[in-house]
């Protein structure tokens, strides 16, 4: 702290009721009329020393009785934030009395990118509120010329191996929890045309009108012209929705639901990739609770009832937003991206039809493979909420992609090849649902949310980098993944290096760069914390890193 916390008093034989104090108190301990001796209430009173800087005759006594010295306002102290460790939670700010502090706003679309900062230097008290509602240390109150100290080494060692405790604690009551969230498998149908029975299994599921969700290159490039036709034919309603931003916003959730509302639709069917399957299930969420916003609705178990009946159509493989409780919004106003996780939102039904990813670029595919890859392999690597299912969906999933994913990229309208790989994207995609990702994942959000860098080109560069510095923990299950494969080696040292060259050698055969070149040193600090919030308590990674683990990952990664 950067002073001590105490009840203040005022002498009344030396105070002139000025009023300074009263006037200028953050919390409203003084009261008294002008002219008339004030006082402070010892119970509101948190020892800050304004009123005592502020006094022009001395009259305010600190906790020990002693006078406090009037100070100029050059010499109080100010709050520092360490960038490193502060969140942009808000606390600080919500707490700050005459509103100094501010949170950074975003530098470009999708910046996730959020510290506390000292907006109004003039205005500060100087009385340390902030660093005293600061949940996690972030600030500290320092006299012009001297530097804040924040946490060694030490302390940060520490304060990791707590962490680790902390992480394992609530992993295992994660773990028993999840045998009561209802997780489960959409139903679904798979091969080359069969999105031409969409309408006939809609009407086997009880569906009536339909609210079609999808984005508007799909809607421009005519894929969605045969299901629309054949909806048309067979006599099932629906109206469209396609104004999806390539993240999907806050507001096009609003829109989406707008339009199922005022066209009296009573089921969805998304079509697409990520951004209208996320989108989609976010219009779900907001048909059953209409009066809470987006980001009232993200969160973990915020929407829990029963969605309308929701058919999923994806038309790449990799993201396996069909089977997932996820639904990543990113926020109009701030650019912050944020999901709805729940069980709830999962589509009750999948079509998985080849024919729709034939058409997708040879790199679209060999990244949204990987994309599934990195789904599969985290899973089955952090093994803790797996049952039985989870891991044999992830080695099912890998061995699709061992077998798959570089026919699809070479041969893009080998069919057999595409419906391989898009029942891969399905079953990893269940497996991470309740398995989590990881690392990967946590430091790959940050990259597209500051840089822009595609999902699926983020987890293919970082698959294998993360996987390595693992090490011995991860050896036994990359080993079972080799096996799966066909892979040699004699011992699980040799299987999980031969399976991890494996993935950088598919990259290579696919033009995939082995690191990126986008990271600024000035953003690294703020990267780790913002991957370390996202995965720890909740990934079961197999070994919990700390700042210096992820520093050094993010090094590798840039290839320092």
């Amino acid at each position: 702290m950067g002073f001590e916390m105490g009840a203040y008093r005022i002498d009344e034989n030396l105070c002139v009721g000025c009023t300074l104090c009263a006037k200028n108190c953050p919390v409203k301990a003084i009261a008294g009329a002008l002219k008339q001796p004030h006082r402070i209430d010892e119970n509101v009173c948190v020892g800050c020393g304004a009123c005592g800087r502020l006094c022009p005759k001395g009259a305010v006594l600190n906790e020990k009785g002693e006078p406090v010295a009037k100070t100029p306002k050059a010499e109080w102290p100010r709050p520092e934030v360490d960038p490193a460790t502060c969140a942009g939670c808000g606390v600080c700010v919500e707490n700050c009395p005459k509103r100094c502090l501010s949170i950074t706003g975003p530098r470009e679309h999708g910046d996730i990118r959020t510290v506390a900062f000292l907006k109004d230097g003039e205005g500060c008290l100087g009385c340390g509120l902030c660093e005293k509602a600061c949940p996690i240390g972030a600030i500290q109150m320092v006299k012009p010329g001297q530097r804040p100290v924040f946490e060694d080494s030490a302390k940060q060692g520490g304060k990791h191996m707590l962490n680790k405790i902390w992480c394992r604690i609530f992993q295992a009551c994660m773990k028993l929890g999840n045998y009561f969230l209802g997780y489960r498998m959409p139903e679904y149908i798979e091969g080359p045309g069969s999105i031409a029975k969409l309408p006939q299994f809609m009407k086997e599921k009880g569906a009536k009108k339909a609210l079609v969700v999808t984005d508007g290159n799909l809607m421009q490039l005519g894929l969605l012209d045969k299901m629309l036709a054949s909806l048309k034919e067979a006599g099932v309603p629906y109206a469209l929705f396609y104004d999806i931003e390539r993240n999907p916003t806050s507001d096009n959730v609003e829109a989406g639901y707008k339009v199922y509302r005022e066209e009296k639709c009573e089921c969805l069917v998304a079509f697409g990739g990520g951004a209208p399957m996320d989108c989609a299930k976010g219009i779900a969420a907001k048909s059953v609770h209409p009066k809470k916003t987006v980001a009232q609705l993200q969160g973990i178990l915020k929407v829990h009832a029963h969605i309308p009946l929701f058919f999923a159509i994806p038309t790449t493989a990799g993201t396996g937003s069909e089977t997932t409780v996820a639904a990543v919004i990113t926020d109009s106003a701030t650019h912050h991206k944020a999901s709805i996780n729940d069980p709830a939102i999962i589509p009750k039904y999948a079509i998985l039809d080849p024919e729709l990813t034939c058409g997708l670029p040879p790199f679209v595919t060999a990244t949204t493979g990987m994309d599934a890859l990195c789904h599969a392999v985290e899973a089955y690597a952090n093994h803790t909420y797996n049952t039985k299912l989870e891991d044999r969906l992830a080695k099912d999933a890998v061995k699709l992609i061992h077998e798959n994913l570089l026919t699809a990229y070479r041969s893009g309208g080998d069919l057999e090849a595409r419906q391989n790989m898009q029942r891969a994207s399905f079953f990893a995609g269940r497996a991470f649902t309740r398995g989590c990702v990881g690392y990967v994942h946590a430091l790959g959000h940050t990259l597209g949310g500051l840089y822009g860098t595609p999902h699926g080109l983020a987890m293919s560069i970082i698959l294998p980098h993360v996987m390595r510095q693992f090490g011995p923990a991860v050896h036994g299950r990359l080993a079972d993944l080799a096996d799966v494969c066909g892979m040699g080696g004699n011992t699980a040292a040799e299987k999980a290096e031969t399976f991890i060259r494996w993935i950088e050698d598919m990259k290579a055969q696919m033009d995939i760069p082995v690191g990126v070149d986008v990271i600024r040193d000035e953003d690294v600090e703020q990267i780790i914390t913002w991957a370390l919030k996202e995965a720890n308590p909740l990934y079961p990674v197999p070994v919990i890193w700390g700042r210096e683990d992820m520093r050094k990952l993010i090094a590798t990664v840039r290839g320092q």
